[in-house]
């Protein structure tokens, strides 16, 4: 299974048989989604940087709310969890739990806060957990390293901070790196392919490159 970030928010999980796309970006965040082709699209809130669905290709089935779903042995699971800080009730999360090629993918949207309960069960289901860390309105250094450590997912892939020619005012990756103690290696690639043997023993922070950079 193929795992692509390209940028703020958005991936690109592609397995065998299907591809999904993860809280699909416009151009306005600085980069280029390039009309991905997808069986399954999720979106994790409203925000127009989260849900650009018209920019993916094909005809994918819409996710855009909690429940249980079955594309091409792809297993998805909506999950609600709170918003983004500051915002209260006012605008709703969605957690997605993607099980392709055996592997079991989290993707927390823009949470704001560190889930319990039935979210807590599903997300701890999760091998790769998407972990947004930018701060400025969305899910802050603090929050995000509560939750890498309740998860305790096998890997973790930072998104929604300053990367590239990021035009939000995110903060940049520094923060988190410093309070988990990872390192940012040299050169980094904007994807990975991954198998269940594959899979690191204990929880490792893995830094991607923005593949839809527009400079």
């Amino acid at each position: 299974m193929d795992i692509a970030w390209i940028g703020h928010a958005a991936f690109r999980l592609r397995g065998r048989d299907a591809a999904v796309v993860m809280d699909p970006a416009p151009s306005s965040t600085g980069f280029r989604l390039g009309r991905p082709q997808a069986d399954l699209v999720t979106v994790s809130n409203d925000a127009p940087e989260h849900s650009w669905i018209g920019g993916v290709a094909g005809e994918p089935l819409e996710l855009i709310g909690p429940g249980e779903y079955e594309v091409k042995d792809v297993l998805v699971t909506g999950v609600p969890t709170a918003g983004p800080p500051g915002n209260g009730d006012a605008r709703r999360n969605v957690a997605f739990v993607v099980t392709i090629d055996d592997i079991v993918v989290a993707h927390l949207g823009d949470m704001g806060a560190a889930p319990s309960g039935d979210a807590l069960e599903e997300l701890n289901r999760a091998d790769v957990l998407l972990l947004p860390v930018g701060g400025n309105g969305h899910m802050d250094v603090e929050t995000a390293t509560k939750i890498m450590g309740l998860l305790e997912a096998r890997l973790v892939i930072p998104m929604l901070y300053k990367a590239g020619s990021e035009s939000g005012t995110l903060d940049s990756i520094d923060g988190f790196l410093n309070a988990t103690g990872a390192t940012l290696p040299e050169e980094t690639e904007n994807h990975i392919n991954l198998s269940r043997r594959d899979l690191p023993q204990n929880t490792t922070i893995l830094v991607l490159s923005p593949r839809g950079e527009t400079d």
